[in-house]
């Protein structure tokens, strides 16, 4: 069994359509349809920048005090 992607978006409620497909007419084809989650761009932003900050804050090793977190914590 060969395998095709594509995407499309829903132009109405529960109806989709593909075109472009490689398949010659009266082939029989499977479907399956995975939803793409769309994700916020700032949310995105956000969730990088903390990755950053976790990764940045494993090499400052003068950073080691509860006064310190208190301070600066936040940034």
């Amino acid at each position: 069994m060969n395998a095709y992607k594509a995407e499309a978006i829903l132009t109405e409620d529960g109806k989709l359509i593909l075109t472009g497909l490689p398949f010659r007419a009266g082939r029989t084809v499977e479907v399956i349809v995975l939803e793409h989650e769309t994700r916020n761009p700032i949310d995105v932003a956000i969730e990088d920048d903390r990755e950053y900050l976790m990764g940045a804050s494993a090499l400052m090793i003068e950073w080691d005090s509860e006064a310190d977190e208190l301070a600066y914590g936040g940034l």
